[in-house]
């Protein structure tokens, strides 16, 4: 298991034993860890989607390599996930969603996640094309996305009942 480290990061593969661990209960996630994990993580969103990400990794394994826990070295404690919305397509597209509890947030950590995410991802021979999206709204995540170089897509943004969708790009260099 491949993992990423930054100056106060440690982004750690996500693995199959680790997803039932969480749907399981934090408890449990911890005990396979060895680490402490932030009461408010995974936020109400990515629990929701853990079933589903489980049958596919059963289905796929490998594609675990692809999402990450982040982890506060300092602290030893998972404070978000940062990864691909699952496997690259077939073209080498993907597209990156990330999060961070709030009491972590407006410090950094998920542009430090981010940048080096994108360096490991542009080592990777089969990505082509990395993407986001982000509600208009969301003026933190759309700072990051601009911090770590994406840029705006405006002619694909798109109006959803939650609101408006930006859509942004970043190019392997």
């Amino acid at each position: 298991m491949e993992s990423i480290e930054t100056e106060r990061l440690l982004l750690i593969e996500y693995t199959r034993e680790m997803i039932e661990a969480t749907i399981a209960g934090i408890g449990e996630l911890e005990a396979v860890l060895g680490c402490e994990v932030s009461e408010d993580w995974p936020g109400i969103d990515f629990f929701f989607y853990l079933p589903y990400v489980l049958d596919n990794v059963k289905k796929k394994p490998e594609m675990t390599r692809w999402t990450r826990l982040v982890i506060l070295k300092e602290e030893n404690i998972v404070i978000g996930e940062i990864g691909g919305q699952g496997d690259p397509d077939e073209t080498g597209e993907i597209e990156l969603g990330y999060s961070i509890v709030p009491e972590f947030q407006h410090h950094g950590y998920m542009t430090e996640a981010l940048s080096a995410m994108l360096a490991w991802l542009k080592e990777q021979e089969v990505i082509t094309r990395i993407f986001a999206r982000s509600f208009e709204s969301n003026l933190a995540s759309i700072g990051v996305l601009e911090r770590t170089g994406f840029v705006h897509q405006m002619n694909e943004d798109e109006v959803q009942s939650g609101g408006k969708i930006t859509h942004w790009e970043w190019h392997k260099k």
